[in-house]
């Protein structure tokens, strides 16, 4: 199996705080978990505190295939993440 890492850098309607705990809430990571997806890092932007980034690892394309489902765009948007104008970066070893 492909490892892949996936790297999100993305805008949030709200303040990073309420979004890095929305991610690291139980119910989140239990999802992440399941689906084989590991939380590497959640930052925010020193020069836009509306701006954060996060790195996942996992199988490849289970991330991207997500994010990429019009019927998961309310879930990720629960996070405060704002889904237009994301950009995604996919890497693997």
């Amino acid at each position: 199996m492909t490892i892949e890492t996936t790297i999100l850098d993305f805008q949030i309607s709200n303040t990073f705080e309420q979004y890095e705990s929305h991610m690291n809430a139980e119910e989140q990571q239990s999802m992440f978990k399941e689906m084989g997806v590991k939380t590497f890092y959640i930052g925010k932007s020193l020069d836009d505190p509306q701006r954060a980034t996060v790195i996942f690892q996992g199988p490849e394309n289970v991330l991207y295939d997500i994010f990429m489902n019009p019927e998961t765009k309310p879930i990720v948007e629960a996070s405060g993440h704002i889904y237009a104008g994301t950009k995604i970066t996919r890497w693997i070893s």
